[in-house]
């Protein structure tokens, strides 16, 4: 059974080996399979936020960046919401994102007041209130925080018109990938999430999958260790498809390859306190990139057809989903818009889905 990476309220979009994620409980092909993200709310957030301003950065090469603040004192506790994201912190029409590059889904980040958006080194960096470095563009990026559907018209005007689609992320702390725990050893000390909501995730997740609390908290803390873990084969093993994470009937990171992979994953393991959870694929046909790449063609041709689609790439099959609302539908417009498309949607990379109904955008 593959399920979602990461669990409940921890809402996950940045993530190049994962490409769907299923709200829990869904079976494969159900519409749930094609949302980018899990979330449970924690609490309800406020329905829309005022923002106190937003930084304008020029770049040397003339790009400009807009980095909208909320609200806020830059001293002392802030009260702010507890859900966690994890995501590719990109650059997007003049403004960042939150991002999952394999599933479309991208977030407007929020900044706490006084976090402050600099260039160096060619770089684009973030920093909290205290001048540490936190994010960097490209990079991985952890915080929590919480999303709203609405910010005040105060807030729209000062961004320009390409970065005003919601959702909007409103970024509580943020945490450094340096300070992540890589390891079971110590498995819970350095989460930036209380206790009460830990604890309460983890009974809601070993009631689905039938574990004793303990065991669920363990589970949920190895996720950001699987975070990382993925990076580094992304990064380094040209071979990598991919991995997702199979909640039963074993808990187990599943790393997937094509048949020439030729290394050794435990080399990227800081101990062997992971190793029980890691099972290797070779079964892959496609590389990840290779499947990334045909879906950012495949994108720019339906876009020339206007043709409303989604899609996103499935690990466990190693095929690129195009969800389409309508079958009957899509194939006549594919064939008025032959010229464009000509015979690419019949590629063996791609699964073309109907799903009934698609987001609204």
């Amino acid at each position: 059974m593959e399920a979602n990476m990461f669990h409940h309220r921890i809402k996950v979009i940045g993530l190049l080996v994962l490409s769907v994620f299923m709200v829990t409980g869904c079976s494969e092909g159900s519409e749930g399979a094609k949302t980018p993200l899990v979330e449970t709310a924690l609490p309800a957030p406020t329905p829309t936020m005022v923002a106190a301003e937003t930084d304008l950065l020029t770049l040397e090469n003339g790009t400009e960046i807009y980095f909208p603040k909320a609200a806020g004192k830059c001293t002392g506790i802030r009260e702010v919401m507890e859900a966690l994201l994890i995501g590719k912190l990109e650059l997007h029409d003049k403004c960042l994102y939150a991002a999952n590059p394999s599933s479309e889904w991208r977030i407007l980040l929020i900044w706490p007041a006084c976090f402050e958006i600099r260039e160096e080194n060619k770089q684009i960096v973030v920093y909290n209130r205290t001048g540490e470095e936190v994010a960097i563009v490209g990079k991985l990026v952890v915080m929590g925080g919480g999303e709203v559907s609405r910010l005040s018209e105060e807030m729209l005007a000062t961004l320009p018109k390409e970065c005003r689609e919601s959702p909007y992320w409103i970024v509580g702390e943020v945490d450094k990938l340096s300070d992540f725990t890589y390891s079971l050893n110590a498995y819970p000390q350095n989460s930036s999430l209380t206790e009460n909501v830990l604890l309460s995730d983890a009974m809601n997740y070993a009631t689905d999958y039938n574990l004793s609390v303990e065991e669920a908290l363990k589970q949920l803390a190895l996720q950001k260790s699987f975070v990382i873990l993925n990076e580094q084969l992304l990064d380094n093993e040209p071979t990598f498809a991919g991995a997702y994470i199979q909640h039963a009937p074993e808990y187990r990171f599943i790393a997937r390859f094509t048949g020439n992979f030729q290394g050794d994953i435990q080399t990227y393991l800081p101990d062997d306190s992971l190793s029980q959870y890691i099972e290797v694929d070779t079964s892959a046909q496609y590389p990840i990139i290779m499947l990334q790449l045909v879906q950012d063609t495949m994108k720019e041709k339906i876009n020339d057809c206007d043709i409303k689609v989604e899609s996103s790439i499935r690990v466990s099959t190693n095929r690129i989903e195009l969800y389409v609302a309508d079958i009957d539908d899509f194939n006549a417009t594919v064939n008025e818009c032959r010229y464009h498309l000509g015979s690419f949607l019949n590629r063996e990379e791609i699964d073309i889905i109907e799903v009934g109904v698609l987001s609204e955008e």
